[in-house]
């Protein structure tokens, strides 16, 4: 196509992006049009044009259409694609201007789409080819005493159970030792997997300009993977293990078990200290996702657990969506990072490729570190939880000091992209962070959502003891979980509190677009350090 043809083309785009006598349809095969060009040809967008894609943002004609997401889609594409390019001129600092205000000025499906354009910007990271796995052979069983004699470690005292790890401190040396033992359910390749990266990560800690101690792995006649046969102290009170006993053992640091959040009075961290904490959290997974290893789980998020049995996605948190998040307080009990550094490698999954694909993974692990720091405020007081005695919910939102949050999420966004980007970030941050503060005590602070709904369907998905187990769980009397008949009608339990009512939206839709705009300037910044060189 000429030039006279793509400025008479792009003049009659213009025309139908900004007069209202145009339908939506209209408008939306002109931005794919125009998204297309841009693509091909950035350079011959003009300065109309990005303010006509632009308006479109703030049409109330167009966001209230059903398939406002799809037009918002391809036009945030578009003006992407002009403030990609570079060296850049004015016409791409005017994209960029365009972006950075629909960002921290519109919602919904306008800001979602804006932050998912700016976050599949093409750059790859070349990342890691990742740790090597043991090779597939039995792995040797053991007894707990032949166990200490082989690896010659001597502990003091009985060790203990802490979740589903048997926990001693080892004599002479300030560290403990860590049996991590396989349950019932769990697969011993994740343990595999945990340990490979511990003797990986282990090797490579230079690589991290923070504090960060990795445990080191510790192995059993030449494996990491083993079999215990006994235990040294009972499992009373506690899941059971694998029928196999499988397990892996490492050594870390005193602070292993040390978490942001401690409900524990003794044990809370102070508001200086739980700063440097989270922080330094913050930028070792921003560190670590740059380099193509991935966390997927810093706390284990939910839409609705109760219907993991029969969701393709085990009902676990999209975030991208936006919907209820299930028991937030319950999911940040034990985070996997704390004072030592990032724990739990058995969710670490090395990554290479296009960059895009790590935009809902880095939200995911931003979104974590909000809620663990909403957690924090709240645990200060462990027992203001749930519904007041007359029914109405708890206010805990006397427990949160403001200015306090609004220095920890800034600080949060900072130090990931630090970490993720490799420099400091420049400019005006596109959120308010003072708003997204408030509405975070608003909703984090009151326990108004308590409510879960057992389904008839998810009832039938269970066996008769599972169900009456499923009960108890969830606080219900013994007495009374036995005489209530499965399958017979839906069942409302208080186990809240959640961000949001059942099958409803998140209470704080602001969080949720504040964590997908900080995931996408995380990928333009590195988008414009390897561009711009």
């Amino acid at each position: 196509m000429n030039h006279y043809n793509i400025k008479k083309e792009m003049a009659d785009a213009e025309t139908v992006l900004n007069h209202d006598h145009y339908d939506f349809s209209a408008k939306y095969l002109t931005v794919c049009r125009i998204h297309t060009l841009a693509g091909a040809q950035p350079e011959k967008m003009g300065p109309k044009t990005i303010a006509g894609l632009e308006s479109l943002f703030y049409n109330r004609a167009v966001s209230d259409q059903t398939q406002a997401y799809f037009l918002f889609k391809e036009a945030a594409g578009a003006l992407c694609s002009v403030l990609a390019r570079f060296p850049h001129d004015a016409c791409a600092r005017k994209a960029h201007d365009a972006v950075m205000n629909m960002l921290s000025q519109t919602t919904g499906h306008a800001q979602r789409a804006t932050a998912e354009a700016l976050g599949g910007l093409p750059f790859s990271i070349a990342g890691t080819a990742g740790p090597r796995l043991e090779a597939k052979r039995e792995p040797p069983v053991i007894s707990w005493q032949a166990f200490l004699a082989e690896t010659r470690i001597s502990c003091e005292g009985l060790p203990r159970f802490m979740g589903r790890s048997l926990v001693v401190k080892t004599a002479g040396k300030n560290r403990l030792l860590v049996v991590k033992l396989a349950g019932v359910k769990d697969k011993p390749e994740s343990l595999l997997h945990e340990a490979a990266w511990l003797n990986h990560l282990g090797g490579n800690e230079d690589a991290f300009p923070v504090r960060f101690h990795v445990p080191k792995a510790v192995s059993v006649r030449g494996r990491f993977l083993f079999r215990l046969m006994d235990l040294p102290v009972p499992e009373t009170g506690r899941k059971k293990r694998h029928g196999k006993g499988f397990a892996i053992a490492f050594l870390a640091h005193p602070d292993y078990f040390c978490y942001p959040n401690e409900a524990a009075r003794k044990k809370q961290l102070g508001s200086e200290e739980f700063l440097e904490t989270i922080l330094r959290n913050a930028f070792l997974f921003g560190k670590l996702t740059g380099l193509g290893i991935v966390h997927g789980a810093p706390v284990p998020l939910f839409h609705n657990r109760v219907q993991g049995a029969r969701r393709d996605d085990q009902g676990l948190y999209l975030w991208q969506r936006a919907g209820r998040l299930d028991r937030w307080l319950w999911s940040c009990r034990y985070p996997n990072f704390g004072c030592s550094g990032i724990r739990d490698f058995e969710h670490l999954e090395a990554y290479r490729g296009p960059a895009r694909k790590t935009y809902f993974p880095m939200g995911a692990q931003l979104l974590s570190l909000f809620l663990v720091t909403g957690s924090y405020f709240r645990m200060k007081d462990s027992r203001r939880v749930g519904l007041e005695p007359g029914g109405g919910p708890v206010d805990a939102r006397g427990l949160f000091h403001k200015p306090l949050l609004v220095k920890i999420i800034q600080g949060i966004f900072h130090h990931y992209y630090s970490g993720f980007v490799g420099k400091s970030f420049n400019g005006a941050v596109p959120v308010n962070f003072s708003n997204l503060a408030e509405r975070m005590v608003d909703e984090m602070g009151v326990d108004r959502y308590m409510e879960e709904i057992l389904r008839v369907a998810d009832q039938q998905e269970m066996t008769d003891n599972a169900f009456v187990d499923f009960l108890v769980e969830r606080r219900l009397p013994m007495a009374e979980a036995m005489q209530m008949k499965k399958g017979a009608k839906d069942i409302t339990l208080f186990t809240g509190p959640h961000l949001g009512g059942f099958n409803q939206q998140i209470s704080i839709p602001e969080l949720i677009e504040s964590v997908g705009t900080m995931a996408a300037l995380c990928i333009y910044g590195r988008y414009c350090e390897e561009n711009s060189k």
